[in-house]
């Protein structure tokens, strides 16, 4: 029997809220974003132009690795040789500090998403991407995508406003547990705070290992806060949590 192999961690790339996004959002956020200019909300965990964003040979001519659907899908498919791939969109939209904003901008990403990539090759599927500072927007979305099945996760950040197993995000994991959709907490930061326990590092390795704290201290809040004694069938997994970096990075390190 032929394996079934699936790559749990492609990154779509928005190009721009103005130009990718725009047809997606609704009328007042197109407004906003056209008339202060809203563009360029790329996460600073995930620099589009540091050559660790992308490899080289998946890089389009023009635009961010990762924008170009056919050259995701050679690469995932061809390339790589798996049968299905998860789109997990990692965009500003999990940062910015207005909760409307952010929830107007996660919508546009998750129809964004399901029309331009999920659309046009049945062995993608996708994680839908949550505006969590609100979390009783953030239920609404669930709601709203969960009857699409391409959607088989939520997305979250290890770093954003407070640990995840707090009383008041327990009502975006009772609707993600309801729909059977495993929460992907993903690398990444919305920069609330610093990177790391004791402060600000000085160099991006330092704040690309101590992203596998900020996992460990995420897990040991959703056991010791009840998460999974009050939703036993609740699904979470770790995207990109260190543990596979540290031989790379290491190894970077070791040659440079």
């Amino acid at each position: 029997m032929a394996a079934t192999r699936i790559d749990c961690d492609i990154h779509p790339a928005v190009g721009g809220t103005r130009t990718t996004l725009l047809p997606y959002l609704d009328d007042h956020w197109k407004e906003q974003v056209v008339s202060r200019a809203i563009d360029g909300l790329d996460l600073n965990s995930y620099p589009p132009n540091m050559p660790f964003s992308g490899r080289a040979d998946w890089r389009p001519a023009n635009g961010k690795p990762g924008s170009d659907l056919k050259m995701v899908q050679r690469g995932a498919f061809d390339q790589l040789g798996s049968s299905h791939a998860i789109c997990n969109v990692v965009y500003g939209a999990q940062a910015v500090f207005d909760s409307y904003m952010a929830a107007g901008f996660c919508r546009a990403i998750n129809d964004w998403t399901a029309a331009e990539w999920l659309s046009k090759d049945s062995r993608l599927s996708a994680s839908i991407v949550l505006p969590l500072q609100a979390p009783d927007l953030a239920v609404e979305e669930i709601e709203r995508r969960a009857s699409d099945n391409r959607f088989v996760s939520v997305l979250v950040l290890a770093q954003g406003e407070t640990l995840l197993g707090r009383r008041h995000y327990w009502p975006v994991w009772q609707a993600a547990a309801k729909h059977k959709l495993p929460v992907a907490i993903h690398a990444g930061s919305a920069y609330r705070t610093a990177p790391s326990s004791i402060g600000w590092p000085s160099y991006r390795y330092e704040y690309y290992l101590a992203e596998a704290q900020a996992f460990q201290a995420q897990v040991l809040s959703l056991i010791y806060e009840g998460v999974f004694g009050k939703f036993p069938d609740l699904k979470v997994v770790l995207m990109e949590s260190g543990v596979s970096w540290l031989p790379a990075f290491m190894w970077r390190a070791n040659k440079t």
